[in-house]
């Protein structure tokens, strides 16, 4: 990754400052530099390959619309129970709640 000429120049002064302050700790950075050097992870042809923010909101559009569609199906598929058979109500007005008995 390179760094614009401002960033470049602001890097080496941090680094200039560092080894004036610190000289052992540069030391081991170098070395640890020179052990592990930097490998870019760029594809073969030098360019990184950057997502279309249109198809990142496509993307993130899709996940909403299956999350809700989910959720309608699993909301709207609570069956409400018979009329009479959840003690309400309807209950008491259906033939087989009686015992027989005629209410006077």
């Amino acid at each position: 990754m390179s760094y614009s000429t401002d960033d470049q120049r602001i890097l080496d002064a941090i680094e200039r400052r560092l080894t004036h302050d610190d000289p052992a700790l540069a030391t081991r950075i170098d070395a640890l530099n020179k052990q592990f050097p930097h490998i870019p992870r760029t594809p073969e042809g030098g360019r990184t390959r950057r997502r279309s923010p249109r198809v990142v909101v496509a993307a993130v559009l899709a996940v909403i619309a299956l999350l809700a569609l989910i959720l309608t199906v699993m909301l709207g598929s609570r069956s409400t129970p018979p009329a009479g058979t959840d003690g309400g109500p309807a209950a008491l007005s259906s033939p087989s709640a009686y015992d027989g008995r005629a209410l006077l």
